[in-house]
């Protein structure tokens, strides 16, 4: 799994910002971009992603409403929000109520940003490898079940 190109998708209404991010990951991932979140949740729809990573502040949907949508669409999806404003209840929704991995303010670090990335890729893909085994456990223990005749 780790030789595999992970797919970022980025979410900001600013194109600028848009640009940038895209530019900076560009060069390790696949770089999605959606200019608001209902584009973001056609974009989910057609194309597995690793990361969402998206602005809170955006024209008809808010990032926090877009990852709980996103959720539902691929629950192992990494979710990151990234805002401008330093408020404690947003915080706190992203990651108690949205599924946010992560929440990063703006603006921010490039060489930071892309560390950062890197490690929650990296948990991303150690979480599927765990639950490949477990269900590959759950496999071998149906069977096993079935063999020896306790279903």
């Amino acid at each position: 799994m780790q030789n595999q190109v992970h797919t970022i998708l980025v979410v900001d209404d600013e194109t600028i910002t848009r640009a940038l991010l895209a530019k900076l990951l560009g060069g390790s991932y696949k770089v999605l971009t959606a200019r608001s979140g209902q584009e973001a949740i056609e974009s989910l729809r057609r194309e597995p992603v690793s990361m969402l990573l998206t602005d809170q502040n955006m024209p008809g949907m808010s990032g926090t409403e877009l990852l709980r949508q996103a959720r539902d669409i691929d629950p192992n999806m990494v979710c990151v929000l990234m805002t401008a404003i330093n408020d404690t209840q947003t915080v706190i929704d992203a990651v108690v109520n949205s599924g946010a991995i992560r929440v990063m303010t703006k603006p921010w670090n490039p060489d930071k940003l892309l560390e950062e990335i890197r490690l929650l890729v990296s948990r991303y893909e150690a979480n599927l490898v765990g639950k490949h085994a477990l269900d590959r456990l759950r496999q071998a223990s149906d069977s096993l079940d079935r063999i020896t005749g306790k279903r």
